[in-house]
């Protein structure tokens, strides 16, 4: 191992052992916080605890999402009650360090800069974004299955959003042989959901009211991707009761769910679906960006362990 880069992977769920092991491919890993899974990520090495993984490590790699709290490393793995808080983390990590992780706080962002470790926000690479669109959209589609009385074939549903999932969840959908109706805002985003078969509506009328008040009859499951409060308590009285709700966004989500249980609506926030239905592609797939991104950043002064200051 002597002469190659050093990672230190703390926490994650069953995504980080197939990180873990893509990873060590390349480079020296050494892991805390996936225990029972060693033969996932093997040749990837086992640490007792965190401190032993970070020692000598020019790069920690935080998990998605890199806290559930906003106070400790998310590690559902882990058998060690207390953690990792993340302010201790900073504080004891070396300056000059790289600092990768998904959905970094900003506390985190601020106590990293303020201590020159150098951050990447790997979930904002457009890239994951787009690999990650394939097993979010299959992770949806299995909850609808699971959920719904009535076969995909011929069922009324509706997708709101025709972004990176969207777009591919209505098309996925539409060759199961579901009747798919998409809601976008912008006017491409329609005549391109037209062409791959789907009906397309607006999200507001002229006056800028919400067409989500008006849903096709018979709908049995609206799959929303938008990041936006588009649910309210208003809409979701004329929300059909017979019609499962699925929210895809991601946090806070895109649905109002106290009203939603209030009214009786069935609802599932599909969070974390990539992780949940299908960990071992999800991971390959995290893996597969991390080392790309890695292999962008190793030459540079700040992944030798010299100081370099400024955030990503």
């Amino acid at each position: 191992m002597e002469g190659k880069i050093r990672l230190a992977l703390l926490g994650g769920d069953g995504r980080q052992a197939f990180v873990a092991r893509r990873l060590a491919e390349e480079y020296e890993v050494r892991v805390w916080g996936l225990e029972g899974l060693e033969e996932r990520y093997a040749p990837a090495r086992s640490c007792r605890n965190w401190h032993e993984a970070i020692e000598g490590a020019d790069a920690v790699l935080l998990p998605l999402p890199c806290s559930a709290d906003g106070v400790r490393v998310f590690a559902p793995h882990s058998a060690d009650a207390e953690g990792i808080r993340l302010d201790v983390l900073l504080g004891e990590v070396k300056k000059g360090i790289l600092l990768l992780g998904g959905r970094l706080p900003e506390t985190v962002r601020r106590r990293a800069e303020e201590r020159e470790i150098r951050w990447v926000d790997y979930l904002e690479n457009e890239v994951l974004q787009l690999r990650n669109a394939l097993p979010t959209a299959e992770g949806a589609i299995a909850i609808a299955m699971a959920e719904l009385p009535v076969t995909l074939d011929g069922a009324e549903i509706a997708v709101v959003g025709y972004g990176r999932i969207g777009s591919l969840l209505a098309q996925k959908l539409h060759a199961l042989g579901a009747r798919v109706t998409v809601y976008a805002r912008r006017e491409e985003q329609r005549a391109l959901a037209v062409l791959q078969g789907a009906k397309a509506l607006p999200l507001t009328d002229r006056e800028g009211h919400s067409c989500l008040s008006s849903l096709p009859r018979g709908l049995r499951v609206l799959f929303s991707t938008v990041p936006h409060p588009l649910f309210s308590e208003s809409v979701l009285r004329e929300f059909p009761r017979e019609c499962l709700l699925v929210d895809l966004a991601s946090p806070p989500g895109g649905v109002d769910r106290a009203a939603a249980s209030a009214l009786g609506i069935k609802t599932v926030w599909g969070s974390a679906l990539p992780g949940r239905y299908a960990p071992e592609s999800a991971g390959e797939i995290l893996g597969q960006t991390l080392a790309e991104l890695l292999g962008e950043l190793i030459d540079r002064p700040c992944f030798r362990g010299e100081t370099e200051k400024g955030g990503k």
